[in-house]
């Protein structure tokens, strides 16, 4: 039988032509193998409720065509089922997608959609909110919300409102509690990561994994203007363990509670909520399309143990 797969396309993601995406798309595919389905989102959430439809209808892949927050929305959709979530990767970081190894260049990423293998990912839980890349408390955060207000997309961009934010952005102190036990941190941004990076290449969980059950909560202390410059070549060139700045954990479960409500972000994505921060994983409920060549998705073995910190040397703070 022929394999069902529908295309979700965010027409206001990224700067790349989308009906040269879509013509492509209709130009290309082997109607001897596929049945297709081409879906424009027309609103927040969209991609959701027709990812979650498509599924529903016995689809065999659905691809999401954005960013992060569309991948975000369309695999939301598919959880549970039996429907896979390909990326063509459209966004300015595409964190999800280049954690897969997925190419930006739209043929390319849409061989890999239309023919790549499929594996079983985990996602996070923030509260009742799903997220399949990063999402986090802090400097990071808001970055995003003020990202969020720039016109412009891309790197620069995204390197603008980091500087700006950091100029003003005070650290705060965080309540961390995993397996019953609680200490506390003045942190400058508090990451939790089901893939490696936020997005240009940007490792922030250099060695997190989709499919160990575990999420790596990254707590970044506070560092002088003076190291800022060392600390940024560390997230991008995954040297990030190196850093006494920097403690990770991996964790099935984790509580955070901060010293006031404000921004968090979601897979990049902005938005307000309260003090209490409860996050746990949930294993193998998304199946995903990946390179057929692509072998481990991480370097390092990987602790079966909860709560073992990576750096012990930070463990005292």
């Amino acid at each position: 039988m022929k394999e069902r797969i529908a295309y979700i396309i965010n027409p206001v993601s990224g700067i790349t032509d989308k009906k040269a995406i879509a013509d492509y798309i209709s130009k290309t595919t082997d109607t001897g193998k596929f049945v297709f389905e081409i879906y424009y989102t027309k609103c927040m959430n969209d991609g959701f409720r027709q990812s979650k439809e498509f599924a529903g209808n016995g689809f065999d892949r659905v691809i999401a065509v954005g960013g992060d927050g569309t991948v975000n929305e369309v695999a939301r959709g598919l959880l549970g089922t039996d429907t896979a979530l390909g990326i063509i990767p459209l966004g300015s970081g595409n964190g999800f997608a280049r954690h897969i190894k997925i190419s930006l260049n739209y043929q390319k990423a849409n061989q890999i959609a239309q023919t790549g293998k499929i594996i079983s990912s985990d996602y996070g839980i923030l509260n009742d909110k799903p997220f399949f890349c990063t999402a986090g408390s802090g400097f990071d955060a808001q970055v995003g919300q003020r990202f969020s207000r720039i016109g412009r997309r891309g790197f620069v961009s995204y390197a603008q409102a980091s500087f700006m934010e950091y100029i003003h952005y005070s650290p705060q102190n965080y309540k961390i509690t995993i397996d019953g036990k609680t200490f506390s941190r003045r942190a400058f941004m508090v990451t939790f990561a089901n893939a490696s990076q936020w997005g240009y290449n940007a490792y922030i969980a250099p060695d997190a994994n989709l499919n160990d059950g575990l999420i790596d909560l990254v707590i970044v202390s506070p560092f002088s203007f003076v190291i800022a410059p060392i600390i940024g070549l560390r997230v991008f060139t995954k040297s990030l363990y190196n850093s006494r700045n920097i403690e990770i954990y991996r964790v099935k479960e984790v509580t955070v509670e901060r010293e006031k409500a404000g921004y968090i972000h979601i897979d990049g994505e902005p938005m307000n909520e309260g003090k209490i921060l409860k996050i746990k994983t949930v294993s193998n409920q998304l199946k995903i399309i990946v390179p057929t060549n692509e072998k481990k998705m991480h370097s390092l073995l990987r602790y079966n143990i909860l709560s073992i910190p990576l750096n012990g040397f930070n463990s005292k703070k």
